[in-house]
């Protein structure tokens, strides 16, 4: 089946839209597709990036009173999808963790951390308001905010917008489509024959010529999250984004990573990053869900499931995870 790939560098992330070439006037559907796909991250950048401060959240955090706003759709819809993920991860996943993350030195875009990070930075741990502090009417679209809280959409927007994106790509050039952004993955049905293949690469990385284990998915939704990009050091501590709200500093982990299938990219990121976020618990929660998952961990002795040793670490598959597995080496997938 021969796809095409389109590529934008956003989101301080890579983002893809790949699809099938079907139908008549494919060509002519697939720009206009890709002109909507940059639409779509562009006003993502605008309305949910803590790293602009004339984007849409940030203008809330930095001017509510705890008094109910009026704002857009798409920002009352990501947080109503962080708030899903917060209630269904008992809080673990809470949007109020930006001061929390300002605190330990991630105030702007990672690249700059990591600069800063090389020339010694101070950190303080900020405990976050709560996201049950938050309250959203639909009926009006308005949030309160309590004052001096700070949102951070980062653990479900992407995913959102991905799901949102393949779905009005699918409706409106009638394509078959998987769209990737940053990891967080939306693709349509395809069915078990000629399903996706997607390159869980071993170093974590969006290249798809990466080593790296290749397996099929009919659809659905699929993300990784992980420590092993963006860390830093403050006050000569490490750090990484994932953050435990009860401590407000760095969640501790004892995994490098946790790849998630759900029917959505957003629920496949609630659990990864869930999971993430709960340290040694996670694993115990994310077994709870019964969503295949596969965990990367460095310590053997840790594995309670499945385990096969792959470049050095051990992984652990969790649930109904794709069986056909092919070890790649330099190998490309879409």
């Amino acid at each position: 089946m021969r796809q095409v790939l389109f590529r934008q560098d956003t989101l301080g992330t890579s983002c893809f839209l790949t699809s099938r070439v079907e139908g008549v006037d494919f060509e002519r559907r697939f720009i206009a597709a890709c002109e909507t796909f940059s639409e779509r991250l562009f006003e993502l950048d605008q309305v949910a990036s803590r790293f602009r401060q004339d984007s849409e959240v940030m203008r809330l955090s930095a001017e509510n009173t705890g008094e109910p706003v009026s704002v857009s759709e798409l920002l009352f819809d990501l947080v109503e999808a962080a708030m899903r993920a917060a209630t269904i991860t008992g809080g673990y996943l809470d949007p109020t963790v930006g001061n929390s993350m300002v605190g330990l030195g991630y105030s702007k875009d990672f690249e700059l951390v990591r600069r800063d990070s090389a020339d010694g930075m101070h950190f303080r741990v900020v405990l976050p308001s709560g996201y049950r502090t938050l309250v959203l009417d639909r009926v009006t679209r308005s949030i309160s905010v309590p004052p001096g809280t700070i949102l951070d959409l980062g653990a479900t927007a992407k995913a959102f917008v991905a799901d949102r994106i393949c779905a009005e790509l699918e409706h409106l050039y009638s394509l078959t489509c998987l769209v990737n952004l940053g990891g967080d993955i939306s693709c349509s049905y395809v069915g078990q024959e000629v399903p996706w293949m997607v390159n869980l690469t071993s170093d974590g990385s969006l290249d798809p010529t990466s080593d790296g284990m290749l397996f099929g998915i009919a659809g659905g939704g699929l993300a990784t999250s992980s420590v092993r990009s963006r860390n830093w050091l403050a006050g000569g501590t490490p750090h990484h984004h994932i953050i435990d709200p009860t401590s407000g500093e760095s969640a501790v982990v004892d995994f490098e990573s946790i790849t998630v299938l759900a029917g959505s990219a957003l629920d496949a990121n609630i659990a990864s990053c869930g999971a993430m976020a709960m340290g040694h618990r996670g694993i115990i929660w994310l077994r709870g869900t019964g969503l295949p998952a596969v965990v990367k961990r460095t310590n053997r002795t840790q594995m309670d499931g499945i385990a096969r040793p792959w470049n050095g670490s051990e992984l652990e598959f969790i649930g109904d995870w794709p069986e056909e597995l092919v070890q790649l080496s330099g190998g490309v997938a879409c």
